[in-house]
């Protein structure tokens, strides 16, 4: 594709914004972006009833677009356009597909891979943390990829957990590729830009608006082969993921709440709609095995277990561990797991490089320009800590995020949340967002850098 016609794409996608099925009209009635740039009103009107529309698409100024297009260039962000060859196929057949699509990161070849959705509530209880970080971590060992939307609570928790096993992840944003919303999930971000892949059809600069968030909904559920729902109220957002799954025959799936919970009963009424009840990510992915041997394999999936200590600790344990002597089982998850031997689920699916972004705009109908290739991960161990004076702690894993680092570093004894966020401010960041601090002290102490103990303290392991 000539730089021409992918700026007739961006162009069309302005004009009939985003989330509308008069863009993929027009293309089907004008063959191609460019021959609907260069249409007359009277050529336009005919094949579309919208005079606002119409009165839109008569506007041909080209700044912005141009404008869009060299910001992609110079930050490194890739441009698919649904005549692509590396448009996901499972888009094109959703209503209103998006025309263009913005992206960063590694591009795999989605197609051939199983894409699992985990949904839920941004106000989820431990119980739903819980279900998200292990449903994302099992899927990613059984080799499925998760798409979610990087919001807080389920979304980003799931994402996290697929991260922590090498898995790939896609988020979906409901803002443009340089807008980072929710802010308390920047090291999420760039993260998911490392390792897996970011995409949006909101044009760069779009702000996180709240209409944004449904239209952006249906993107997440069309790339999917099926939809998770974990901890959902009535009103969440994650029902609407759901009801978009359903109306493009995508299966959902949903994870029982407690009965009568607020944060739960969203879910709970998916299952008794008919939605399958599912407790771990062999009950889904089960589903697909079969359809795609080479690429799903549960028999890789460590099941995880979460057991009470004393009616507080939380220990992680796999099956593998009931055979194994107790104190191997008093582990945080991510050093349990981390400290087995990986089943590698990369394969030959293409990655495209920054340098050839332009090429590609030029000659296959897309730019792509993939981030940094993933850095290798630092194993960590937490063992069970006693009464007896502390070993000094272990040093930082290079692959935490910023966030998480710097937590550990403020931490020389144990502290409660009130007092590592005052350290915290007083050492990195003054403004630094409690909301954000807490997400990352619950994310230490899941992954087994950090655990609780007597006074509501926090001390690194």
């Amino acid at each position: 594709m000539k730089k021409e016609e992918l700026l007739c794409y961006i162009w069309l996608s302005l004009r009939c914004g985003a989330g509308s099925e008069e863009a993929s009209h027009l293309l089907d009635a004008f063959d191609g972006a460019g021959n609907v740039y260069a249409a007359k009103r009277d050529e336009l009107a005919a094949v579309c009833d919208n005079d606002a529309t119409v009165d839109s698409l008569c506007d041909k100024n080209m700044s912005m677009p141009k404008k869009i297009l060299d910001f992609c260039i110079k930050n490194d962000v890739g441009i698919l356009t649904c005549d692509s060859e590396y448009y996901p196929s499972r888009l094109r057949s959703i209503y209103a597909k998006p025309i263009v699509l913005y992206c960063k990161g590694k591009m795999r070849d989605l197609d051939k891979n199983v894409l699992i959705a985990c949904v839920g509530t941004r106000n989820c209880t431990e119980y739903g943390r819980t279900m998200a970080y292990k449903m994302g971590a099992e899927l990613a060992m059984g080799g499925a990829f998760v798409v979610s939307g990087m919001a807080l609570g389920i979304d980003a928790i799931s994402q996290r957990g697929a991260l922590s096993e090498r898995g790939y992840t896609i988020a979906v944003l409901g803002s443009g590729i340089d807008v980072i919303y929710p802010p308390q999930n920047k090291s999420l971000y760039r993260e998911i830009a490392e390792k897996g892949l970011i995409i949006t059809e909101f044009a760069p600069g779009t702000r996180p608006y709240a209409r944004n968030f449904p239209i952006r909904n249906r993107i997440i559920s069309g790339l999917s082969n099926g939809t998770v729902v974990i901890e959902a109220g009535k009103a969440s957002g994650a029902l609407i993921t759901a009801e978009k799954a359903i109306e493009q025959g995508k299966q959902v799936f949903a994870v029982p709440g407690d009965v009568g919970s607020d944060t739960s009963d969203g879910a709970n009424d998916l299952i008794m709609q008919g939605s399958k009840l599912v407790t771990c990510a062999k009950d889904v992915l089960c589903e697909y095995e079969l359809l795609y041997p080479h690429k799903i394999f549960t028999e890789h999936i460590k099941t995880i277990h979460f057991v009470k200590k004393n009616g507080a600790d939380i220990t992680y344990i796999t099956d593998e561990d009931e055979t194994e002597p107790q104190e191997e089982k008093k582990r945080g998850l991510l050093s349990l797991l981390r400290g087995r031997k990986k089943k590698n689920h990369e394969n030959e699916d293409a990655v495209l490089s920054a340098s050839e972004f332009e090429e590609l705009s030029g000659k296959r109908g897309a730019g792509y320009a993939a981030a940094a290739s993933e850095t290798a991960k630092v194993s960590a161990t937490h063992e069970q800590v006693d009464e007896k004076p502390a070993e000094p702690p272990a040093e930082i894993p290079d692959d935490l995020g910023e966030t998480e680092k710097n937590i550990l570093r403020c931490m020389k004894s144990a502290m409660t949340a009130d007092e590592i966020t005052v350290q915290y401010r007083k050492k990195f960041d003054a403004d630094a967002n409690e909301a954000e601090l807490l997400s990352a002290l619950t994310m230490l102490e899941i992954d087994g850098f950090l655990e609780s103990c007597a006074g509501g303290k926090y001390r690194r392991t």
